[in-house]
């Protein structure tokens, strides 16, 4: 009977040992897309809830600040925001994924208002809610030093000239 206690105790602790080791590799996969897509997600809320100061401190590029400062531009990029996030809520009304792969240091290089170096770059995609719609892509750069910022935000895939 003790042999058996003893076997049992061993593939229970094997066991668990390996759901830890299972699942801290899942947890490893992520390389800093949650965190890219939390950013996004601030970004959104100050948008949606015309926090201009929130919303400014997060913007990395010239191009993208000059969307707010005319009001009528403001007022249709706040609108579109709030047609893919819900700030009441504070979530985005669709899933939103992160692509840490996506290289987008040539195409913000020149354009960024802070000229540290760019440590990575990446892109959130927030799924539109509406079907057939493309949805929001949040071009997002991370220097030295600095939090993730967004350098630009379109609907679906676009080239942008920051320069």
């Amino acid at each position: 009977m003790a042999g058996k206690n003893k076997f049992s105790t061993t593939w229970y602790v094997l066991n668990f040992a390996g759901l830890f080791l299972f699942a801290s590799a899942l947890s490893s996969c992520d390389r800093g897309a949650s965190q890219e897509v939390g950013v996004a997600r601030k970004f959104a809320d100050a948008v949606a809830k015309n926090d201009a100061t929130a919303r400014d401190s997060m913007i990395a590029t010239y191009k993208f600040k000059d969307f707010f400062t005319n009001p009528y531009v403001a007022h249709d990029v706040q609108t579109w925001f709030r047609s893919f996030y819900d700030p009441k809520a504070g979530k985005f009304l669709s899933t939103a994924t992160a692509d840490v792969d996506r290289d987008l240091t040539k195409d913000v290089e020149g354009g960024l208002i802070d000229t540290g170096k760019i440590e990575e770059t990446g892109m959130v995609k927030v799924k539109s809610p509406n079907s057939g719609e493309d949805g929001a892509y949040f071009w997002m750069v991370h220097q030295a030093g600095k939090p993730w910022k967004v350098a630009m935000v379109t609907k679906g895939e676009s080239q942008v000239d920051f320069r």
